[in-house]
């Protein structure tokens, strides 16, 4: 192949790529705007047309199957998460935001979301340990933007956990390429990895992506981090990132590499339970709301696995819905916690001086009510969703981890109780002296309602999340 059809090749591929390229050029141009004229509401402005251009650009693309010398891999399920990350990202304009660095705010939020879109797509090795190394980066900046002293601290110690799983994860790969010969993950097939050599290679491959999960033990830099970081930062590291890796870890688990038996599979679904039991005991632990949301967090993340590990259409569509409304719990939580942090409520005792206010109260408890999963809120389907995944895969393998799984998956949704409630029982039941009315302005009510009425249309009407992603399948096909 002469030159000359290589670069006509290279441009053909880079059709499928123009939502990344569209993202990291606007981050380019929000920084060149940051100096020419350093304004909050123009800097938003741009935000929001460089997400929109993205999100035409992640509909308008009709690629599919690998490209860029197969480095990067192309489906409908890369661009039905595109659509919800971008989406998860114009959310973000909700949150309060001062003037100060702003700009540098938003070009870390496009880089972010720009290496979670890469990280779900990757089929190369190198763009997997790239795209999570641009995603780490951006976090590791974006959690001292709080510019505070704790803020600081969280991030050196999110940076220094980070390198350790970055090197761990780039010598997994230096093992996988040299028992393998190939850096393409799609040339993997069950022959590739049955040597010790290159199976040990792959559970190290996992740190690195667990890291991003933060599936235990890669969950320690999440507490701290999500307590000191910005809210709307948090909320977006919390959701897009995690979703990302998860996706690339469906599309690796689908390749049927290793059978449910195998030692490594058993390793991931042990560590999976063990996620779930860390997040769900340490909740019960913290004093701070933020802590306790960010162990609801990890818990999460031990639910959503299952769904990257079992093959069938049902896992996929639960999946979906389950990431859906994740995002939607996720996003609303984080936004009022920043609501009433700005108010001086970071403790749960706190919200017992909260009880006045009646109406933002009550919103605030049916989102914690919907990451418990409790009906009728869409959080309940999405943990049925989840148990029947899990009793699926226990069905069709056998495998009576799973059935742990599930038990594991019940009992820690019972218990979630005892924590996610404690801030409604302070703000309800609890009777302060001292106690205040927090007045927060009608666009917050009207957001909050706005997030409660959506949890409650998709528990009563799910097939709405399934019949957007056959839409969005529908427009890349």
């Amino acid at each position: 192949m002469s030159l000359i059809d290589q670069l006509n090749g290279i441009l053909a591929d880079l059709q499928g790529a123009w939502t990344e390229s569209a993202l990291m050029l606007g981050g380019i141009a929000v920084l060149i705007l940051g100096l020419i004229k350093s304004n909050s509401i123009l800097t938003k402005a741009l935000f929001l047309i460089v997400l929109l251009i993205g999100f035409y650009l992640n509909l308008s693309n009709v690629l599919s199957g690998e490209i860029l010398s197969d480095a990067v891999s192309l489906s409908g399920q890369t661009a039905t998460f595109g659509s919800l990350f971008l989406m998860v990202a114009s959310l973000l304009l909700l949150f309060k935001r001062g003037a100060e660095h702003i700009t540098e705010y938003h070009f870390f939020i496009l880089s972010m979301l720009a290496g979670s879109l890469f990280m779900m797509k990757a089929n190369s090795l190198l763009i997997i340990y790239l795209s999570i190394e641009l995603v780490s980066f951006s976090s590791y900046i974006l959690t001292n933007f709080s510019f505070k002293k704790q803020g600081f601290e969280a991030s050196i110690k999110y940076l220094l956990f980070g390198a350790i799983c970055s090197a761990v994860m780039l010598f997994g790969l230096g093992m996988i390429y040299g028992s393998t010969g190939t850096f393409l993950v799609s040339e993997w097939s069950s022959e590739t990895f049955n040597a010790l050599f290159p199976q040990v290679g792959f559970v190290l491959l996992l740190v690195g992506i667990f890291f991003k999960i933060s599936i235990a033990p890669a969950h320690l830099w999440v507490p701290a981090t999500y307590q000191e970081a910005p809210a709307d930062a948090t909320a977006f590291m919390s959701i897009v990132p995690k979703l990302a890796a998860l996706v690339l870890l469906k599309r690796i688990f689908d390749l049927q590499i290793f059978v449910s038996d195998h030692w490594v599979y058993s390793l991931v679904l042990g560590l999976g339970i063990l996620t779930i039991i860390v997040g769900t005991l340490g909740a019960f632990r913290q004093r701070n709301a933020r802590r306790m949301i960010s162990f609801g967090a990890i818990a999460h993340s031990g639910f959503l696995l299952p769904f990257a590990l079992i093959q069938s259409s049902t896992a996929y569509e639960s999946f979906w819905y389950y990431s859906v409304v994740y995002a939607v719990m996720n996003m609303a939580a984080f936004y009022l916690l920043d609501m009433y942090e700005r108010k001086g409520i970071d403790e749960i005792d706190d919200y017992k001086q909260t009880s006045k206010s009646v109406w933002v109260g009550a919103t605030f408890s049916l989102i914690l009510v919907s990451l418990v999963g409790l009906p009728p809120l869409a959080g309940f389907t999405a943990k049925l969703f989840q148990f029947t995944t899990l009793w699926e895969g226990y069905s069709s393998f056998g495998n009576s981890q799973m059935l742990w799984y599930l038990i594991v998956s019940v009992i820690a949704t019972v218990g979630s109780l005892f924590f996610y409630l404690r801030i409604p029982r302070e703000i309800f039941l609890s009777k302060s002296e001292d106690t205040q009315s927090i007045n927060l302005n009608l666009s917050t009510k009207i957001l909050a309602t706005l997030f409660c009425i959506v949890l409650l249309l998709l528990f009563f009407v799910p097939q709405m999340v399934m019949e957007a992603q056959q839409l969005l399948n529908n427009v890349h096909e």
